[in-house]
């Protein structure tokens, strides 16, 4: 069997994983994302050399922060610096001689929830990715909108109270970053320890947490009036907490009440796969690109 050397470069860690074309991950590893091109090849030499001599990798799928070109340019700022100075896709494919192919890691997560996912069927969603910021990916009429500026999806940019972007309220991040001074966490508050402690009755929690899924409401409330698509998926680890999506829906109902004029409520659901979405979205980019005829769904 063939696969595919997939790659998703995060801002904390980077994963690899064997992907096979019924999108299925059959290996998988992770290191910290390295802080030059240097240190990111040897990584990739170390796993893609193991793994070749018991597998026939016949290519390499990268998912990564930033706007991505068909070329391999990433344009904008990430939190990954050494990916925006030097064409990983040009360099990868001269290296090892396999073709490659990079996108948006927000637009391969959606492209995982249309390949095999809760957007299979769906000729119109948009997907939420929440976790240091808010990202996405649009898809229209069963195609990927990257817009004009390979800016379609970048959702966190929104304005949703005064000056602050969705990001800014409405993040992973900005959910924690507003108890940074409490306790019993301090620094160390994350996404599943504000739920364990809201569920306590820690005040400061409960009251970040109405903040959260108010802005994310409010978000999808947005998005299904500028795009009216058939679903609204949200991904990214958040939503892993049981009580996530009926908190959503819940306040979703208030923001649905709040304009009666409103009479079409967003159908919304978790994605299905997860942190391995963006891994999966980048097998089925380079499966497009290079072998439409072995994908399967």
């Amino acid at each position: 069997m063939k696969h595919l050397f997939a790659i998703d470069i995060g801002g904390t860690f980077t994963k690899f994983a064997l992907v096979t074309s019924h999108a299925d991950i059959v290996l998988k590893e992770e290191v910290p994302t390295p802080v030059s091109v240097e240190e990111f090849s040897v990584h990739v030499d170390q796993v893609l050399g193991r793994w070749q001599r018991d597998h026939h990798i016949e290519g390499i799928a990268i998912s990564s922060p930033g706007s991505v070109t068909d070329a391999g340019f990433v344009l904008g700022h990430s939190a990954v610096n050494f990916i925006h100075v030097v064409n990983l896709r040009a360099l990868f494919h001269e290296r090892y001689g396999l073709p490659v192919t990079m996108e948006n890691d927000a637009n391969c997560a959606a492209l995982a929830e249309q390949w095999s996912g809760a957007g299979a069927g769906c000729d119109t969603f948009a997907c939420i990715v929440c976790g240091t910021g808010i990202g996405g990916g649009i898809v229209i009429n069963g195609r990927l909108h990257k817009g004009a500026n390979l800016h379609g999806g970048e959702f966190g940019y929104s304005l949703m109270e005064g000056h602050e972007t969705w990001s800014e309220r409405g993040s992973s991040f900005a959910l924690t970053k507003r108890l940074k001074d409490e306790p019993p966490h301090g620094a160390a508050w994350t996404g599943s320890r504000v739920f364990e402690e809201a569920e306590k009755g820690h005040a400061a929690a409960e009251k970040s947490l109405n903040q959260f899924f108010h802005t994310m409401a409010v978000g999808i409330f947005n998005l299904q009036y500028m795009l009216d698509p058939e679903k609204i998926l949200v991904g990214g680890g958040i939503t892993r907490q049981p009580s996530f999506l009926q908190r959503l829906q819940t306040e979703l109902d208030h923001v649905m009440t709040a304009k009666p004029i409103a009479k079409v409520k967003p159908t919304v659901e978790v994605c299905t796969h997860l942190d391995q979405a963006q891994l999966i979205g980048a097998a089925y980019v380079w499966r497009k690109t290079y072998g439409k005829e072995d994908v399967h769904v």
